[in-house]
């Protein structure tokens, strides 16, 4: 992991030992790199002309651009974990907490444990069906899918539809159908934006914890019940940080 900026040596040598920043911070002299990846922001005046619009590039060992993320918002940042989150990167286990439906299990997790107001961050729900049991994909017609919601709060917003991975396929033999189902453990992401508010940066300021609040809903099945529906309550919890300046 490396930073790029415009800022001099002396500037990110500062910063670094001020925030305890341990990976690669590059000084870039007069924004050539950043002109020549075609970056600068055009409408910067005065001390932040020769800044670059704020984004971040995923490349593979061989140097191929696999994945990159800008923001429309300056305020409003992508994390890096959260965007290895979104290229299917495991959450360490210590991020996670349990819990237990009547079929499935779930460990829920966040892409970062601390965020600062207008991070960008992943919601991770790792669902594991119990034996010889399936449950229905989102757009399975005719039966009950599984479904991840979160309780409406001032303190986020939704960043992005609710992500479910490519189902796996059962056949039905009574019936001779074939529905889209999950058999094996799947992750379910959802992102959220943090608030930018006055009220939420104080929060951040005193450096409170966020919880946020969800409901996994599902029916699960096995090859001779159909059982009835069920639902499971998730917390997922982020320690919240100031904006670094």
């Amino acid at each position: 992991m490396a930073a790029l900026s415009y800022d001099s040596p002396e500037t990110l040598r500062a910063f670094a030992e001020r925030h305890d920043i341990t990976f690669t911070l590059m000084s870039d002299p007069g924004s050539k790199t950043i002109d020549a990846w075609g970056l600068r922001n055009q409408q910067a005046e005065g001390r932040d002309v020769g800044i670059p619009h704020p984004g971040i590039f995923i490349i593979d060992p061989e140097g191929r651009i696999v994945e990159r993320a800008f923001e429309a918002n300056y305020r409003e940042r992508n994390t890096a974990s959260s965007i290895l989150a979104r290229l299917g990167v495991e959450i360490p286990a210590e991020a996670l907490s349990s819990a237990e439906g009547r079929q499935v299990s779930v460990k829920a997790g966040t892409s970062d444990a601390v965020a600062a107001p207008g991070v960008r961050l992943s919601l991770i729900a790792d669902v594991t069906p119990g034996e010889k049991m399936h449950v229905y994909a989102p757009d399975q017609d005719g039966y009950i899918p599984v479904t991840l919601t979160l309780e409406d709060s001032d303190d986020f917003k939704l960043a992005a539809p609710v992500e479910f991975p490519s189902p796996g396929s059962y056949y039905f033999e009574p019936l001779d159908e074939t529905v889209a189902v999950y058999t094996e453990p799947f992750r379910i992401r959802q992102e959220i934006t943090l608030s930018l508010s006055r009220e939420f940066r104080a929060r951040a300021t005193a450096r409170e914890t966020l919880t946020v609040k969800g409901t996994l809903a599902y029916q699960a099945c096995d090859d001779a019940v159909c059982y009835r529906p069920d639902s499971i309550p998730l917390t997922w919890t982020v320690s919240l940080v100031p904006f670094q300046r």
